[in-house]
């Protein structure tokens, strides 16, 4: 339900600016909403046992502004919203995700030769490849404008590694149109910080890429499972904004 107006409301954004009730005017409030809705996917399913509930994380998570636009949302639809500003706080916040397995946190390899790693520039090239020929519905001048933001603040170099996304895993959107498809990214940012994105990219451009990885490291990746509370580009972007007043990248923008 979140998910379908936020959609409708970006798309109305986009089309009218004027609708817009942000003082930053109607990309600050499409940006707000598509960063609110970022973790939506999959947080109406119970959690795992000693997990948290991503519907409260995301309440938790989200400003002034995407909370009054939950609810809204979520009191237009009859959903008492008493749960989520009474829920105790999370006491942990995202984290970066793992690159090395543990004796607690491990398991079986898979699918060890698609890990692949890539420089900035190259990634970069990858996604404006894909992004120029994906035509989704949702994607506008607000998302092209955060993607050339985000891909401006990687690290200069940057090693970051690429698989294709699992059955299984959270699909954001369905692949295609032809070779489009979800990739899982660990991503080193331009302070260091190390997030997960999910480029879609082409597969065939993907493929003429180098393996590049020795297989030691490929295996060691493939064992590490992925965690709940990741620090991802949503998260990082936000934080980043809020704090980096100093970012030489974010004044030119």
């Amino acid at each position: 339900m979140l998910l379908s107006a936020a959609m409708i409301e970006i798309r109305a954004l986009a089309a009218n600016p004027g609708r817009s009730k942000h003082p930053d005017g109607h990309l600050a409030e499409i940006r707000l909403i598509a960063d609110v809705c970022h973790n939506l996917p999959g947080a109406d399913r119970p959690p795992p046992p000693g997990e948290y509930d991503g519907l409260v994380c995301t309440w938790q998570t989200a400003g002034d502004f995407q909370r009054s636009w939950l609810r809204k949302h979520l009191t237009g639809a009859g959903v008492d919203t008493a749960f989520l500003e009474q829920a105790p706080s999370l006491p942990r916040p995202a984290t970066a995700p793992g690159t090395w397995p543990t004796w607690e946190r491990w398991q079986i390899p898979r699918d060890p030769k698609t890990f692949i790693a890539v420089g900035s520039s190259t990634l970069a090239g990858l996604v404006r490849q894909a992004h120029s020929a994906d035509h989704y519905p949702t994607h506008g001048p607000a998302r092209t404008a955060f993607l050339e933001w985000f891909l401006e603040h990687l690290h200069p170099e940057g090693r970051h590694v690429l698989r294709p996304s699992r059955p299984g895993e959270t699909l954001f959107q369905p692949d295609g149109p032809n070779d489009l498809r979800q990739y899982r990214a660990l991503v080193t940012m331009s302070d260091g910080a190390l997030v997960v994105d999910h480029p879609r990219l082409r597969e065939a451009d993907v493929a003429a890429l180098p393996t590049n990885l020795h297989l030691l490291r490929r295996l060691l990746l493939a064992v590490v499972p992925a965690r709940r509370a990741e620090r991802d580009a949503g998260l990082w972007a936000r934080h980043h904004r809020a704090t980096a007043s100093d970012c030489r990248l974010c004044r030119v923008n």
